[in-house]
């Protein structure tokens, strides 16, 4: 192959390449239109609700703050609306079943590329790891899809400007941590793949090190224009350093301290989810494949990458389901490593020494038969649990609306603790900073800033005691603010086992809360 060979490559097979890879980036698309309707999740309400007020304000984002990047904020900001919002999903699943079959052609060729595509949009469609709705994973999954492209092209023998593609690739890593600072995949990858390079290369020795330079300029240079376009909005540099670096050390304490029975669950919820996905069987192949094929930079690399995906996703201490969406780039390559070889069209596209490929034996054909099944039957079996029972934010929901209905122009809400769904649902603004309960339990864990508020004129109209037992929950110290509550507010109704408290100064018309 020669660097121009893609797939717009001109032969008849490649054109049909391309039209399957395409049809499959639609699959991946037309997957997702079930759940275009599903009611917003927590985190997608709250960065929307950053997003379409951020401007120079009382905090880090507007009058809120939030652990994350200014390109996630960014794309908040742009979207019109959560269904906005979901069809930016649909286009970046799209985007990383292109891009990871343009990867896997350019490196093996055409079944790879069939391969890669295959297996990343059916993974993209898979509820078990939480992509129902849209996080930063999967807006993250473009820009790591890219990087491995350019990474891919950069390799190659061939390859014309390689440290322009270098360049590319740094500014691709960065937009994806740009997204979401434990999305490091595009890093892992280029810097595996070109250490791998000049291990084995020894004449390519000098080239992998400008490359490198070449592509950690590119990540720098990327990193602060996205600084510099937060500052125009009022997003300080330094406060941004903390919310994305040292804040995360901070809550990692945290969340090992305040462990309950949940997390506990969740993290079960996880490696079950990674086990059935197909994800454990992927990166069991890809442990195979990286032992067998130790010389050549793109398989290593990507096993590299998804054992790092996989790391961050344990060491979160969350466990959340959707950070296993990260794995899915990395995951989609390692099946067209499975399937392409050097016989494949593929030449040396990769950057690898040579060495002898004796073809598929019974082992790899047995593999790839294994995955070829597997991941179809487990997305059919996980999308047919997911529509035939639709996710139920009942309480979410029934609390908003209710706030909604009652509520007169001006009144503001607070939801102790989190719940940001229920404060969009209501239609109503926060005068408190933090939408989530881990950045309260690590920046107000006394609730200071909390029980001043509520102390304050400024008070809101609404708080929801989220816990059915009362304010005491998440190892926060609640004595303070419960007092202020009881002292400034009346329990206006309960909405699914949810008391809602109305400031006394306020009279508001109750309706009936809707059934849960």
């Amino acid at each position: 192959m020669n660097a121009a060979r893609g797939l717009g490559d001109t032969s008849v097979n490649a054109r049909r390449t391309t039209l399957v890879v395409v049809a499959l980036a639609l699959l991946g698309v037309a997957l997702r239109l079930p759940f275009l309707g599903v009611p917003p999740g927590p985190d997608e309400s709250g960065f929307f609700i950053i997003g379409q007020q951020w401007r120079d304000g009382t905090s880090l984002y507007g009058d809120y703050w939030v652990d994350r990047p200014p390109l996630l904020v960014t794309i908040f900001w742009l979207v019109p609306s959560i269904t906005g919002l979901r069809i930016v999903g649909c286009l970046a699943v799209a985007a990383v079943v292109l891009l990871v079959g343009l990867a896997a052609y350019a490196a093996r060729g055409h079944r790879a590329a069939v391969a890669a595509a295959a297996t990343a949009a059916l993974l993209s469609a898979a509820p078990w790891l939480g992509v129902v709705r849209v996080n930063g994973e999967l807006l993250a999954s473009p820009f790591v899809a890219g990087a491995m492209v350019l990474t891919v092209l950069m390799l190659r023998d061939s390859a014309r400007r390689p440290h322009l593609l270098a360049l590319g690739a740094g500014a691709a890593s960065a937009a994806a941590f740009g997204v979401k600072q434990s999305s490091v995949d595009g890093f892992v990858f280029g810097t595996v793949a070109l250490a791998v390079l000049a291990l084995t290369r020894r004449e390519r020795r000098t080239q992998a090190l400008t490359l490198l330079l070449a592509a950690a300029g590119g990540a720098l240079a990327f990193a602060a224009l996205l600084v510099a376009w937060g500052a125009t909005r009022g997003t300080d540099p330094v406060g941004l350093f903390h919310a994305v670096v040292t804040f995360r050390a901070d809550a990692g304490e945290v969340i090992r301290e305040s462990a309950s029975s949940a997390t506990t669950d969740r993290l079960r919820e996880m490696v079950l989810a990674w086990l059935v996905s197909g994800l454990s069987l992927l990166t069991v192949v890809a442990l195979a494949l990286g032992v067998r094929h130790r010389r050549d930079p793109v398989v290593v690399a990507t096993l590299a990458t998804l054992l790092a995906g996989s790391a961050v996703a344990l060491l979160g201490g969350s466990y959340w389901l959707h950070y296993l969406a990260q794995l899915i780039p990395a995951a989609a390559l390692t099946t067209a490593w499975l399937v392409g070889g050097p016989g494949d069209g593929s030449g040396d596209g990769s950057g690898a020494a040579p060495e002898t490929d004796r073809g598929p034996g019974r082992t790899r054909r047995l593999a790839v038969l294994l995955v070829a099944v597997w991941l179809p039957v487990a997305t059919v079996v996980t999308l047919s649990d997911e529509l035939s029972h639709p996710i139920d934010d009942g309480p979410a929901e029934a609390t908003g609306a209710f706030i909604r209905e009652a509520s007169a122009p001006g009144d503001t809400i607070v939801v102790a603790y989190g719940q940001p769904n229920v404060v969009l649902d209501s239609g109503l603004t926060a005068p408190y900073e933090h939408l989530w309960s881990l950045p309260i339990r690590v920046l107000d864990p006394d609730l200071a800033d909390l029980t001043a508020l509520v102390e304050s004129p400024e008070r809101p109209t609404w708080v929801v005691q989220w816990g059915r037992d009362g304010f005491a929950t998440w190892a926060v110290r609640t004595d303070a603010f419960s007092e202020a509550v009881h002292e400034h507010y009346r329990e206006a109704a309960t909405v699914c086992g949810r008391t809602v408290w109305l400031r006394d100064d306020a009279d508001r018309s109750l309706p009936a809360p809707e059934a849960c």
